[in-house]
């Protein structure tokens, strides 16, 4: 009796102790923006659609996720640990061309194209791109190897460290094994968000082993 009333005073002291940590984490992360905020940050040159001609940001993926008020929730909660990786404008426009052999110049034409696979077909996608954890890239830097599961159920993508050099760099493994995999060429997008972390990729991950 005596050992376990040491151990629950300790564990009272520890939380008094801990309580205003964390009503200054709490606080502070009120002041970060969230993944969600970040996505629709990026809007001063698109047009009325959300849409503009810069092949390097992020208009598509955020036009396709704003399809699906579940998912705007998701990145909306301050409370998530999420890691999004998201495909480039161009990204999207090289996988409309690998699949239809077409190349089509206005984003408003790629998303359409997008769209037309099917909502169910682009909320799995979207799905692979999103892992239920907080990934800095640092973190990622130090994690060759690992596989990480995605928020499309049952599917999961691997992380590959390369390097040259002193120089590293992350490429990410998908379900595809004949596609050229994704590089994150634009790492900790907004810095760290109130709910997790997004990072710039290159190519769409694929959830599936396209012909």
């Amino acid at each position: 009796m005596k050992t376990k009333l040491i151990a629950a005073v300790t564990v009272v002291a520890s939380l008094a102790f801990m309580a205003p940590a964390a009503a200054e984490s709490s606080a502070a992360a009120d002041t970060q923006p969230t993944l969600a905020e970040i996505l629709l940050a990026d809007s001063a040159s698109d047009n009325a659609a959300g849409f503009d001609r810069r092949s390097r940001d992020y208009d598509i993926v955020t036009q396709a996720v704003l399809l699906f008020p579940d998912l705007v929730e998701a990145a909306s909660d301050p409370n998530a640990s999420l890691t999004a990786f998201l495909p480039q404008d161009r990204a999207f426009r090289r996988l409309v061309y690998e699949l239809t052999g077409q190349w089509l110049r206005s984003e408003r034409a790629v998303f359409e194209a997008v769209a037309s696979l099917g909502a169910d077909t682009v909320k799995d996608v979207l799905l692979y791109h999103l892992v239920p954890a907080k990934i800095s890239y640092r973190d990622a830097l130090q994690a060759d190897g690992a596989v990480l599961d995605t928020l499309l159920a049952g599917s999961t993508i691997e992380v590959k460290v390369r390097s040259f050099w002193w120089f590293k760099w992350i490429k990410l493994r998908d379900a595809d094994t004949n596609d050229r995999n994704p590089t994150v060429v634009r790492p900790n997008i907004g810095g760290e968000a109130a709910n997790g972390y997004a990072h710039g990729i290159n190519r769409v991950l694929r959830p599936m082993d396209l012909p």
